[in-house]
């Protein structure tokens, strides 16, 4: 991967006077570009929606090979840093100029969840409610672990609820969360906090039951052996 130049640019929609953006200082770390910009916001509550295109493709979809500062809900600050792995993205044979575009938006999630969700049982139905979209929104509902897909839950109506039911092949434990998008419009994602996924029956009430068992049986009495022995005939009168 030889000659490729770097023009940084920055378009924010929805610009308000009170935001200010800039790129601090750009370098190469091995096939890695590392960008440090500043997106300062006077509203300490509003986050942003920021994502990285190129020239390669016209500027038509964002980049994958990239992490750090963007995404949704990302907050204004100081020394904010986007690393792109250009040779995974461009291929290790490319040569020429590419250029960077970096495109911001306020985050208004398109929906919203009612109440705070901290535990859901696996195999047992979840009712879940929002409100926000229209009705012409058909719903995926994707569940992650941390930024693991696990399962999907695709075409639900936005009619402001839905039950689910998480299968128990979803290991129990900590990280995980909803990825809620529009199936027309992937722009439009909302993620939920992060909650615990518990068993149905806790694996504790699984196994004491079996103890319990155990020490009523060994505590019930043994039952005398029978006397087998034949009697001894009676003596002569």
């Amino acid at each position: 991967m030889k000659g490729i130049l770097y023009i940084m640019s920055f378009l924010l929609s929805q610009i308000v006077m009170a935001q200010d953006f800039s790129i601090k200082r750009v370098e190469m770390s091995g096939d890695k570009l590392n960008l440090y910009y500043d997106l300062l916001d006077s509203v300490s509550e509003r986050t942003y929606t920021i994502k990285v295109f190129s020239s390669k493709d016209n500027f038509v979809s964002p980049l994958e090979k990239v992490s750090g500062d963007l995404g949704l809900e990302v907050k204004a600050g100081s020394n904010r840093k986007i690393t792109w792995d250009a040779k995974q993205e461009l291929g290790g044979d490319f040569s020429g100029k590419v250029s960077l575009e970096i495109r911001g938006r306020i985050y208004i999630p398109f929906v919203r969840l009612n109440g705070s969700h901290q535990k859901i049982k696996r195999d047992m139905p979840y009712e879940i409610t929002w409100t926000g979209g229209t009705e012409q929104n058909i719903l995926n509902f994707d569940l992650y672990r941390d930024e693991q897909k696990i399962t999907s839950f695709p075409n639900i109506a936005n009619v402001g609820h839905h039950a689910f039911t998480l299968p128990t092949s979803v290991k129990p434990g900590k990280g995980y969360s909803f990825r809620i998008t529009d199936s027309k419009n992937q722009d439009q994602i909302v993620n939920t906090k992060q909650f615990i996924v518990k068993r149905k029956v806790p694996l504790l009430l699984k196994v004491v039951p079996l103890v319990a068992i155990g020490v009523v049986i060994a505590a019930l009495p043994k039952p005398t052996p029978e006397d087998t022995s034949v009697p001894k005939a009676p003596d002569h009168p």
